[in-house]
């Protein structure tokens, strides 16, 4: 098909959905239930610019994991869908969807039990039914992203390598927990124990200290007033990473454990995820990719 007629049919299968950010509700048949989504499309109009700028560039699929206290309505509540919305329109960043989701203390893996197939959901249904939806977005490894922050940004490590379906992750603030989890609090802990059982041995799979989340090229930041001392874990991560000749990008910067610190980083970071460089006027220290940075 000539490059303008599938650029037509792309542009005819997006103005068929709804643009901006959005929530919705998808049907899960392995989960039997809802779930609750924000969907970041941008506008068919953007989508041309882009394109007619940049004949050929592929548009990329970021598949965003809140952490434990969050959901998808932050990716509303803090701005990052009008922020996206407002780059695209400058042209400054290149059009994406991004899919955020809801966790429901599955902690995005599959239950040990298979009572709960999280990441199936992920990998199986959603991303699938997201790129039907959305053609031109994603569709395969090197065109789609994953983030996640806190709890999510260790789901986004465990999603990263077990799939292998993502070129790039940033995780913010990871949770680098190993069992028993003294790293979290009971409430959090009782669900990982219902998810992944206290075994050492059956926990190794979802275990960043040992997959270092794949050969994905890897971001990991982190507040330097984390409160749960996260800074220091994830410059120990860092440093057993390059021990392992695991390729890196260490970012601690002022902040904590919070949005303060989490909605500029998503910003800041977000040129990156979408594989373009930094946004006009902004400095992102560690591209590309080289030894571990921060104080």
């Amino acid at each position: 098909m000539p490059a303008w007629r599938a650029l037509a049919f792309f542009l005819a299968c997006l103005g068929c959905h709804g643009q901006g950010t959005t929530k919705e509700l998808l049907r899960s048949q392995l989960l039997n239930r809802d779930v609750p989504l924000v969907v970041h499309v941008p506008t068919a109009a953007c989508v041309a610019r882009w394109s007619s700028a940049h004949p050929g560039s592929p548009l990329r699929l970021v598949l965003f994991l809140p952490g434990a206290f969050d959901g998808p309505e932050d990716f509303t509540r803090e701005g990052l869908g009008t922020f996206l919305s407002s780059e695209e329109a400058k042209g400054n960043l290149p059009p994406s969807l991004w899919v955020a989701v809801t966790h429901f203390r599955g902690w995005y893996a599959d239950r040990a039990d298979g009572t709960f197939p999280y990441e199936r959901f992920l990998m199986d249904e959603l991303i699938p039914r997201m790129e039907a939806r959305y053609p031109g977005f994603g569709g395969s490894g090197s065109t789609r992203s994953v983030a996640g922050l806190s709890m999510g940004g260790f789901g986004a490590l465990n999603v990263a390598v077990h799939s292998g379906a993502f070129s790039k992750c940033l995780a913010l603030s990871p949770a680098l927990i190993e069992p028993p989890f003294p790293q979290v609090g009971w409430f959090i802990r009782r669900s990982l124990k219902q998810t992944f059982t206290l075994d050492p041995t059956v926990f190794a799979p979802w275990n960043p200290w040992k997959h270092l989340g794949g050969a994905c090229e890897l971001v990991v930041g982190c507040g330097t007033e984390d409160r749960y001392g996260l800074a220091g874990a994830c410059r120990d991560f860092a440093q057993v990473c390059l021990e392992r000749n695991r390729p890196l990008v260490l970012e601690l910067r002022p902040g904590g454990h919070d949005w303060t610190y989490w909605t500029p980083a998503f910003k800041r970071w977000m040129p990156w995820l979408l594989g373009t460089p930094a946004m006009p006027g902004e400095s992102v220290p560690g591209i590309p990719f080289g030894p571990m940075i921060g104080p």
